[in-house]
């Protein structure tokens, strides 16, 4: 069976991933793996999972089968107890050997120490029980704190006897887990429990071993997957003020693994002028009549300012206001020489001054007024009318000779070329006054308020046109000082805002548009959706550390993903119960009813199932009722105790290797007819590996011992005792007397009876005590031979069984008979009291001597004619 399934194994794991191939060559050449083992299949999965590891793993070695030898455990020998400690009332230092091969029977009466090494086995050997706490090995009770507990467990593995430390809560031993026990608590357990097949044979066991690693490892990854990324992911989330269909919203949720950084660099793009975009739509949004009013209203005045800045660059440049310092010099140097020449031409006249600024105003007076009224219709000045003189327009009075004569000579002055020199100085001198623009927009209180609202779309256009502004003041002024012939003052340059004024303005039309626009509803949805589509991308451009980290956090999850269903278990578990059911099944099912044939209980309705999970194949008892799934719910005790008997001799026969197994009481409940099968079953089991028996009951030990005798087994038997100090304790003299057939009671009987021809000449009367006592044993042998050799146990005291077959051996002849009663006769002569005239001498110690002679040769010879009247009969042999 193993051969086949290992082929099958290997094959099927040619198709399995390498690290699972290189983990299944681990199991076969270990039993356990190490924790170096674990790391490095740890580290071959999460090379092919996408990790970045530091370290390069190993390169996985496939399993081959010619590894399977190496891997086979070892087979093991329980030699004993020794050094037990504070355990039950058990002597300090108690020790138990067994024996090494085929069978040990220890028999104890009640409380005699059995179960406190019962206890030790069966906590650190393989027990099968439900609650494992029901395992516990308490110190003596009743005494006080006795220190820690503690025994070592002699075993051979083939190299000679080795300790095997143990004490309570210790890991069990590999070795010792090839060791089954099988006591009360275990038996309920196989009843209702099931019959798990926990040590599979080595090929079967592979894949639910290497189920087990793959737990192991799925462990270490979801602990390492919830320590690194954990809810770190759900903390990554970016919450956006408003669940809505936009780009950046689309991109976040579709965030995966695989988006690289320039692709979350493009998603989440926000510069200066989205976040004016953002402003302009949330103003357009929000706007409404007034402010395109406003809008309206703020357009007016760029145009007309634009305008001003037009004229200011022309009128107040550096070229203008150096023309009016021309225009301011020149007017003066023309006047000046103006008045030079009417200081000459009217020295003699009345009154000074003629040809001053002054006078020429009065002259300039005179004239127009004679224009415009006195003599609207004759040239200035009138110094006639007709013949009459004409009336000054100054004085009022007519003109004299004198009086014309002096306006004719100022009338030719003002004629005269410096004069009109002069006079078209001051002219141009007062239209370059004239033409110095009043500017009501740059002067205007509200200026600064304009400049905010520019401010608002454009800081930089409102900073220049402020130093424009400034500029400008300080150039009209200076214009006006160049005027008045004042000292030139310091200026600002002058910029030129043409340009950008004419673009802000053309932006200032495209706003208002836009917010007309907005009063219609698709234009308003449109912009609605630009505005969201900005504040969202917005928000990606303030996360983008999260969108980063939740990336990378998603790339290192796929690995665990990836990695943790590389250790999935589900199609290994298909195959091992494939491969159970292909080799063990059919053989489980089989030996379970051989079992059962041979305790006689095939006739009750119960069967075995295999039910099987990642780790394991159970074979399970099942009641076949639907009354309950409980076994123990139907049967009696004894047939509880004889089916839990299959399940456990079931589970051992088909388990790895030959290992040890050890049974408490088996006969507990049992009826003397299937305790005698028992006992049959046992010895048969102890041809096949090392078999252990505890019990109290001496007729169940007389029946093992029995059996085994007839199988050619010479059983080692070990009596323990206690007393009011301590249990555990060996008898040195062996088994107890109802324990032994009629060959042990024989050699017992020599022993005893050795030292007794030194202790005739040292003490006759303890001599006679001992020889009467020894007869008395005697009389008991020859009651055991009628039981025992001369009815070949047909009828057993004790019992209620009479096994009719078995007197196809008796056969007992007169001579027979006769010697038989002699011999009777005379151990009971000298058992008995005898009278006080010593009627009856004592018997030397050759004469004791003759009558166990006599009492062998009897017993041979009658074994003798049992075989031949067996043989004689041969109708009466049972049939198989």
């Amino acid at each position: 069976m193993t051969v086949e399934a290992i082929d099958d194994i290997e094959k099927w794991s040619k198709k399995l991933s390498l690290w699972r191939q290189d983990a299944l060559r681990r199991l076969v050449i270990n039993n356990d793996l190490t924790n170096a083992d674990i790391d490095e299949l740890l580290a071959m999965i999460k090379n092919v999972s996408g990790f970045s590891l530091d370290l390069s793993p190993p390169t996985p070695i496939p399993f081959t089968k010619s590894l399977f030898d190496a891997g086979k455990a070892s087979p093991i020998t329980l030699l004993g107890i020794a050094d037990v400690e504070n355990v039950n009332r058990l002597v300090p230092n108690a020790t138990l050997r067994f024996c090494p091969k085929s069978l040990t029977v220890v028999y104890g009466r009640n409380g005699s120490g059995k179960s406190g090494f019962v206890r030790i086995l069966r906590n650190a050997c393989r027990t099968r029980v439900e609650n494992s706490t029901k395992l516990r090995v308490l110190s003596d009770a009743y005494a006080g704190s006795a220190g820690p507990q503690k025994a070592n467990i002699l075993i051979d593995v083939g190299s000679g006897e080795v300790p095997v430390t143990w004490s309570p809560g210790m890991p069990t031993s590999p070795q010792l887990m090839q060791v089954s026990v099988f006591d009360t608590l275990s038996a309920q357990f196989y009843v209702d429990g099931g019959s798990q097949i926990r040590y599979l044979p080595f090929g079967l066991a592979l894949p639910y071993r290497l189920n087990t690693v793959c737990l192991k490892l799925k462990e270490i990854l979801e602990n390492e997957q919830r320590s690194i990324i954990g809810d770190k992911i759900s903390l990554t989330t970016i919450v956006f003020p408003v669940a809505r269909l936009t780009a950046a919203q689309s991109f976040n949720q579709s965030l995966c693994k695989d988006t690289t950084d320039s692709e979350i660099d493009e998603a989440i793009a926000f510069s200066n002028e989205d976040q004016k975009r953002l402003d302009e739509l949330v103003a357009i949004l929000s706007a409404g009549a007034a402010v395109v009013a406003d809008l309206k209203t703020l357009i007016g005045w760029v145009e007309s300012i634009i305008n001003e800045c037009k004229t200011v660059t022309t009128s107040l440049s550096d070229t203008a206001l150096s023309t009016l310092t021309t225009l301011k010099n020149a007017a003066v140097t023309a006047r000046e020489a103006a008045q030079l020449a009417a200081d000459k031409l009217f020295t003699d006249e009345p009154l000074p001054g003629v040809g001053s600024e002054s006078w020429r105003a009065l002259w300039s007076a005179a004239r127009d007024y004679s224009l415009n009224e006195a003599y609207p219709e004759s040239d200035f000045p009138v110094t006639s009318i007709g013949d009459e003189p004409a009336v000054c327009v100054l004085c009022q009075q007519p003109l004299h000779p004198d009086g014309t004569a002096r306006m004719q000579r100022f009338q030719k002055y003002m004629d005269d070329t410096l004069d009109t020199a002069a006079t078209k100085a001051a002219q141009a001198l007062t239209v370059a006054v004239n033409d110095i623009p009043e500017l009501p927009l740059l002067y205007a209180s509200d200026f600064a308020d304009r400049i905010e609202q520019i401010r608002y779309r454009n800081t930089k256009l409102a900073d220049s046109l402020e130093m424009f502004q400034t500029s400008v003041l300080q150039r009209k002024a200076d214009a006006q000082a160049r005027l008045a012939g004042e000292k030139s003052l310091s200026v600002l340059p002058l910029e030129t805002l043409h340009d950008e004024m004419n673009e802000f303005l053309q932006k200032l039309k495209f706003e208002k548009e836009t917010r007309v626009k907005a009063g219609n509803t698709l234009e308003r949805e449109n912009l609605t959706k630009e505005k969201a589509q900005i504040e969202d991308r917005k928000v990606l451009f303030a996360n983008r550390v999260k969108l980063v980290t939740r990336r990378d956090l998603l790339r290192v999850n796929a690995c665990y993903e990836k990695a943790l269903a590389e250790v999935q278990t589900r199609g290994i578990t298909h195959y091992a119960n494939q491969l159970v059911d292909t080799h063990l099944t059919s053989a489980v099912v089989k030996h379970f009813n051989t079992e059962r044939e041979l305790f006689d209980i095939e006739h009750l309705n119960v069967g075995l199932s295999r039910k099987s999970d990642k780790t394991k194949a159970e074979f399970q008892v099942d009641p076949h009722t639907k009354l309950t799934k409980l076994t123990s719910d139907i049967l009696s005790e004894g047939e509880q105790r004889v089916l839990a008997l299959a399940g456990f001799l079931t589970e051992v026969a088909l388990t790895e290797g030959s290992g040890p197994i050890i049974v408490d009481d088996p006969v507990s409940s049992l009826d003397r007819s299937r305790g005698s099968r028992v006992a049959k079953r046992l010895a048969e089991e102890s041809c096949n590996r090392q078999v252990i028996i505890f019990t109290h009951d001496i007729i169940f030990f007389n029946e093992v011992c029995g059996a085994d005798e007839n199988l050619g087994i010479e059983p080692v038997t070990i009596s323990l005792f206690s007393d009011k100090d301590a249990s555990g304790k060996i008898d040195p003299s062996g088994m107890v007397w109802k324990g032994l057939n009629v060959s042990k009671r024989i050699g017992r009987i020599r022993n005893d009876l050795a030292p007794l021809a030194k202790l005739l000449n040292t003490s006759p009367s303890d001599y006679e005590y001992k020889i009467k006592n020894l007869y008395g044993r005697l009389r008991d042998t020859y009651e055991r031979v009628v039981e025992e050799v001369i009815f070949n146990e047909v009828v057993r005291r004790g019992t209620d069984v009479i096994q009719t077959q078995r007197l196809r051996c008796v056969a007992l002849s007169d001579a027979m008979a006769i010697r038989f009663h002699d011999g009777m006769t005379k151990a009971n002569t000298h058992s008995h009291d005898n009278p006080a005239a010593d009627t009856v001498p004592v018997p030397t110690p050759e004469e004791f001597e003759a009558d166990i002679v006599a009492l062998e040769t009897l017993v041979r010879e009658i074994k003798i004619e049992s075989a031949a009247a067996e043989k004689a009969r041969p109708q009466m042999k049972p049939k198989k």
